[in-house]
């Protein structure tokens, strides 16, 4: 009876292993574009410094930001201020590694803004991207 439950155990135990290896390493694994991406967003004196950087895990076709979007918090709502895509200044590049570089914009002291930012690398095995939002009050 004891061989029984102890042979139970081991195989729980087992098998809690086996599930948890595929979850953990799903969040750390890269994907077939974008090795490594950064992204930040630092209020000044009446500028928002959005910086972005994006390594591909190769040489990629393209490379870079792919939008770039700044609200502007108008009561309960948040109103588009201003936008950039890729094809802007700046913003991306083509047969290269990497891609990084810092968008200023006009910013208010006080005014809350929602800044959504989406890297992006693009191959032949296709595109990728990565997307983050921060919250910032103008200084």
């Amino acid at each position: 009876m004891k061989m029984k439950r102890l042979i139970s155990l081991v195989s729980a135990v087992i098998c809690l292993f086996m599930l948890s290896i595929p979850a953990s390493a799903l969040e750390y694994r890269a994907s077939d574009q974008i090795s490594m991406h950064g992204i930040t967003v630092t209020p000044a004196s009446n500028t928002l410094s959005v910086r972005f950087s994006v390594s591909g895990s190769g040489v990629m076709d393209k490379i870079g930001c792919e939008s770039i979007y700044v609200y502007e918090k108008s009561g309960s709502r948040w109103t588009l201020a201003e936008s950039w895509d890729e094809d802007d200044p700046g913003m991306s590049r083509y047969n290269s590694y990497s891609q990084m570089n810092t968008i200023l914009c006009d910013g208010e002291a006080g005014v809350d803004y929602k800044v959504v930012v989406t890297v992006f690398a693009e191959n032949s095995d296709g595109r990728d991207t990565r997307s983050k939002t921060v919250y910032v009050t103008g200084k």
